[in-house]
């Protein structure tokens, strides 16, 4: 088996790497970033930009199986100023990804969407048959957008297509996220945390290493040509649990908590975020961690990094 991983010097595309390489995979990462200095993965990699349509036609060519379709704008709050941003690199990048599979060999794809795609739905648990969706930010209509090509790509070119909308993935290897963003403000100035928002926005936190379980069990079950499933921990924890966690962590027993105020962080952030996850559970799969086991573990490994 042939893997390509686009956005493979990221977090999770490290992760993903390491373990199909653990498994015998063959694997090739296309990134624009180079890989992390001290990354051990025993891999191809290739420097490229998927903005440009040749140069990842160029690197798919090599007779690949299936493509991790990773790579996006990790930076929601970045679309308020630069409203490019994710048309850029989540919806043109997706088309160049899928154009280059169908100029060649490459018939599967693995996409990682988000749960931005739902919008803002209050208290309702959203399910993967919900709609219309309606994003309120730029990042969850760049990965709907993406969503959309998919489909059609499959459809018209016989691709098999698997669409995952997570959960807030953690881990160890996290370089953006509250719990990475907290411990690195407190590294800064132990004495001062600043939350963005109320500090209640309240979401489903999932472990890497559960992810790659999910994606794994989906594969190996899938029948339709697409698949389309979310992915969570079946509780959620708000940002303030978030925030003392950290600063127990780091044993800081005297840190003034401050707040920006309003519902959410940032304009296009949503307050409470809760994912159903049945339809992945009849294939078997069953997170290992909760949302705090998740928030603990990625804690004590960011830690365990300094």
């Amino acid at each position: 088996m042939k893997a390509f991983i686009t956005g493979g010097s990221g977090f999770i595309g490290g992760y993903l790497a390491k373990q199909l390489l653990k498994i015998g995979t063959s694997v090739t990462i296309f990134d624009k970033r180079p890989l992390p200095s001290e990354s051990t993965l025993d891999c191809v990699f290739i420097e490229g930009d998927l903005l440009n349509l040749e140069q990842i036609s160029n690197a798919l060519s090599g007779g690949h199986d299936i493509v991790y379709h990773l790579a996006a704008n990790a930076d929601i709050s970045a679309g308020v100023k630069d409203t490019a941003l994710d048309l850029n690199l989540t919806t043109i990048a997706t088309y160049n990804v899928l154009e280059s599979m169908r100029r060649g060999s490459t018939k599967a794809i693995v996409f990682l969407s988000g749960s931005g795609v739902y919008g803002d739905l209050g208290a309702t648990v959203a399910t993967e048959n919900m709609g219309p969706l309606l994003p309120v930010s730029l990042y969850g209509a760049g990965k709907l957008a993406a969503e959309g090509l998919i489909s059609a790509f499959s459809s018209m070119f016989g691709f098999r297509a698997t669409i995952l909308r997570p959960a807030n993935v953690v881990g160890g290897g996290q370089t953006h996220g509250v719990v990475f963003d907290f411990i690195n403000k407190l590294k800064r100035d132990s004495n001062n945390l600043q939350i963005l928002g109320d500090g209640k926005q309240t979401k489903s936190y999932l472990y890497v290493g559960d992810l790659y379980e999910a994606v794994s069990t989906v594969l190996q079950s899938q029948k339709d040509p697409v698949s389309l499933l979310n992915i969570a921990s079946d509780d959620t924890v708000d940002v303030n649990w978030i925030a003392q966690k950290v600063i127990e962590a780091m044993k800081l027993p005297n840190v003034c908590v401050t707040h920006t105020g309003g519902k959410v962080g940032w304009t296009g952030d949503v307050p409470m975020v809760q994912l159903s996850t049945e339809k992945l559970k009849k294939t078997g799969w069953r997170p290992k961690y909760t949302s705090k086991d998740a928030v603990d573990l990625a804690i004590a490994e960011i830690l365990d990094r300094y």
